[in-house]
């Protein structure tokens, strides 16, 4: 199995819109998505930078992907060819590492994600390919 790309990375701020204006009206990253108070989703070339509260998603009782993360740790999700994503599983189960979560993304792509977590408790994603429409 060979990772593509980095292609989505999650901060947290409880800053969003000077962290907005930052990284659209300076860095020049595209906004694609944003939830007052909640997220800011933006988007460099090929890869996606996920900004959340992290004081409003810990209270929330569920995430999209059910794992709360931390201020201090960030989430990193690794794009996989579909057909990889058995072998994927298999790596992690074979050396003891717990899947936190699997989804089968619910929107055209038909996506699927398994989330667990690296040994500084970072939460890491494996994400078959296309989930973002970025171009590669």
């Amino acid at each position: 199995m060979e990772f593509r790309k980095i292609i989505e990375t999650s901060i947290y701020s409880s800053h969003l819109e000077k962290m907005k204006e930052f990284y659209v009206d300076i860095i020049g990253l595209e906004l694609v998505a944003e939830q007052k108070g909640r997220h800011v989703f933006l988007k460099t070339d090929k890869n996606m930078l996920l900004i959340f509260n992290h004081w409003v998603t810990a209270a929330e009782k569920e995430t999209s992907h059910g794992a709360l993360t931390p201020p201090s740790m960030v989430h990193v999700a690794f794009e996989i060819e579909s057909n990889e994503y058995e072998e994927a599983r298999d790596l992690l189960e074979k050396n003891n590492i717990q899947i936190e979560k699997e989804i089968a993304w619910k929107n055209d792509t038909k996506s699927r994600s398994i989330y667990f977590r690296d040994p500084s408790g970072n939460l890491v994603e494996f994400i078959t390919r296309n989930y973002w429409q970025v171009i590669d």
